[in-house]
C-alpha cells in the first residue's frame, strides 16, 4: 500500500497548506492529479481530517523550530569563527612583536 507516490502525496499534504486546502475541498481531483492508484485514493478518502490538521500543525511547528535552531547555530558558528580568527591574529601579532614564543 505504501508507494513512493503515496508517501510524497502525504508529505506534501502535511507540509503545503494550500495543497491541503485543495485536497479538503476536492479529494478526488487532488488524488487523480498525482496519479495514485484506486486503492490509494480509497484509503485517502477515509483519512481522518482532524488528525490530518493536527499532524500538519505539529509538522509545521517542528519545521519552524528546526529553522530557528539552524539560525541560532549559524549565529554561534559565525561568532566562534570570528573569535578563532581574532585569537589567531592576536597570537601572530604577539609572536611578531616578541611578547612570547608560540609553542
Amino acid at each position: 500500500m505504501s508507494s513512493p507516490r503515496l508517501e510524497a502525496f502525504l508529505a506534501r499534504l502535511y507540509a503545503d497548506e494550500e495543497f491541503r486546502e485543495r485536497f479538503l475541498a476536492a479529494p478526488e481531483a487532488a488524488t487523480e492529479m498525482l496519479g495514485l492508484t484506486p486503492e490509494e485514493r480509497a484509503a485517502l478518502a477515509t483519512i481522518d481530517l482532524t488528525g490530518l490538521e493536527l499532524a500538519a500543525r505539529v509538522f509545521a511547528r517542528k519545521l519552524n523550530y528546526k529553522a530557528e535552531q539552524r539560525r541560532r547555530q549559524d549565529w554561534r558558528t559565525r561568532w566562534r569563527r570570528w573569535r578563532r580568527d581574532w585569537l589567531a591574529r592576536l597570537r601572530r601579532a604577539r609572536v611578531a612583536s616578541g611578547d612570547f614564543a608560540d609553542p
